[in-house]
């Protein structure tokens, strides 16, 4: 099977895996497309993604080129979450639960230990790609 068969293999219609790449340790991620459609396509579209680490509280993001209106905004997420910041466009990885002062845009969770992204360090790089298997 090809690398491209296993990512369409990856996606249905409610959710796509994709993959963050944190200091070589692989982190799921699970994005719902019924969250936020039209973010999470364009999303998909621009992969690979890859930039510096930045915080902010709870909050570790990165800048990216996707442009993208809010959708469903909320400004409660929690633990684990994955949201979109569509002013700054940040694609936004939550690691305590957390209350934001803009509204976000959910994307969806993700799975497993995210305790790596408590430890980052200015200049760390982040790479998010989708799940070939």
């Amino acid at each position: 099977m090809s690398a491209k068969d296993k990512i369409l293999q990856n996606r249905t219609l409610s959710y796509q895996k994709i993959i963050l790449n944190v200091r070589g340790v692989s982190i799921p991620l699970r994005l719902k497309r019924h969250l936020a459609p039209r973010t999470v396509r364009r999303i998909l579209a621009s992969l690979p993604l890859r930039g510096h680490a930045h915080s902010k509280g709870s909050m570790i993001y990165i800048n990216t080129e996707v442009k993208s209106g809010l959708e469903r905004g909320r400004d409660d997420l929690l633990a684990g979450d994955v949201a979109f910041l569509p002013g700054q466009q940040c694609l936004c990885f939550i690691t305590n639960d957390y209350n934001t002062q803009k509204l976000m845009t959910p994307l969806g969770v993700m799975e497993g230990d995210i305790s790596i992204l408590k430890e980052l360090q200015p200049g760390d790089v982040l790479s998010i790609y989708e799940d070939a298997g």
